[in-house]
């Protein structure tokens, strides 16, 4: 893996989209920050894993994470993502995200989106209601 935060940000979005997320989950430091605004903080690499594996990610649903724009400043980089969640049976979600990714030691020790709560819950019931 390479040392430079940016190349670590896009290698992790790369994992989520192929549905690699053992992998992806194994760049996360094991105390990382996950905080995705405006939800609590979950910290911990094997509680994003609970987290993730409770809504469905890499079963029920698939991700297709699209960085459209990054930038660093250092160990943090900046992404702007069009994330889509694909359901199983049809539904989709398509949600514009902007993240931070903070990286210390070759590893995320904080991952950080800031998302529409309104949208994606009301993307979600109409994705859910496509797959019944």
């Amino acid at each position: 893996m390479s040392s430079d935060p940016t190349r670590i940000a896009l290698e992790f979005f790369a994992h989520w989209s192929a549905n690699r997320i053992d992998e992806a989950l194994a760049m996360l430091a094991d105390d990382v920050l996950y905080d995705n605004v405006p939800f609590p903080d979950i910290v911990g690499r094997e509680n994003v894993r609970a987290f993730h594996a409770d809504f469905g990610i890499g079963r029920i649903f698939t991700v297709d994470w699209q960085v459209t724009q990054i930038a660093a400043s250092g160990d943090v980089v900046l992404n702007e993502r069009v994330d889509i969640f694909r359901h199983e049976n049809g539904g989709e979600i398509t949600l514009p995200v902007m993240g931070t990714i903070t990286v210390k030691d070759e590893k995320i020790v904080v991952w950080r989106d800031y998302l529409d709560p309104a949208d994606f819950d009301q993307q979600l019931a109409a994705a859910m209601a496509t797959s019944k």
